[in-house]
């Protein structure tokens, strides 16, 4: 299915995208099958999850979360940055959505944090291994920083994801989207980013990432499926750029 025969479809179907509010039935999983799907069609699904079920406080339509991580997480190829972590990345994903918040979803949630902070980094050209990292006299730091035309940024994974959405790649175009439509639906319900509630993909991330550490997840309203839904779109990115 391209996106050509996904929109004929549901213009027949009369389906939502973007409902005004959540009825439980305009769900994608109810009228798609995932394995016929083609992979531009699977970036575009990608951030329209992301988008109108991850904008609010809460996760609307959280079976099509489910159905879309748990197809992709099952069939997964290499992974492109990390290959060696590929079935690391698979148990993580398996240990999210299993549900079990407090155990198999904290150690998972607390793994993926770090797979989408490398990934965003890797995309601005960190690369780690090209040195001895763990030289105490001076090169220690570029653990955590990167020299971007001769300046040194300290990369956590908000001002990486802050830097990423700066450059001119796909990857970044498609998180500015995603960006764009949740500051313009929440502004439009007067929802303020606040201190609980912000908009913007990188402050939701760093929101959650410290927290997480310390195995506190039931406040950031399933930020395991959602680092799942991250980490397929900038995969979709790297299985498109390696066909």
């Amino acid at each position: 299915m391209t996106i050509t025969d996904y929109k004929k479809l549901i213009a027949e179907s009369k389906f939502e995208e973007y409902p005004f509010g959540n009825d439980g039935k305009q769900l994608l999983s109810k009228f798609i099958l995932y394995d016929e799907i083609d992979i531009d069609l699977k970036i575009y699904l990608s951030k329209l999850i992301l988008c109108r079920s991850f904008y609010g406080t809460y996760t609307a339509w959280y079976p099509d979360v489910i159905w879309f991580t748990e197809n992709y997480f099952t069939k997964l190829p290499r992974d492109f940055i990390k290959p060696e972590l590929t079935n690391t990345i698979k148990i993580a994903a398996e240990m999210i959505l299993k549900g079990d918040t407090f155990t198999s979803g904290i150690i998972g949630t607390t793994f993926m944090f770090g797979v989408l902070e490398f990934y965003a980094k890797h995309k601005l050209g960190f690369r780690p291994m090209d040195y001895d990292f763990f030289d105490r006299n001076g090169k220690k730091e570029y653990i955590r920083q990167l020299d971007v035309e001769n300046k040194k940024l300290d990369l956590t994974i908000k001002s990486a994801f802050e830097q990423l959405q700066h450059t001119s790649l796909p990857i970044a175009a498609a998180l500015n989207e995603i960006d764009s439509f949740t500051t313009s639906k929440l502004a439009q319900a007067e929802i303020p980013s606040d201190r609980w509630n912000v908009h913007l993909i990188a402050d939701r991330l760093h929101l959650a990432r410290n927290p997480m550490l310390h195995g506190e997840s039931h406040s950031f309203y399933n930020i395991g499926a959602y680092l799942l839904m991250l980490y397929t779109l900038f995969h979709l990115y790297d299985c498109k750029e390696n066909i």
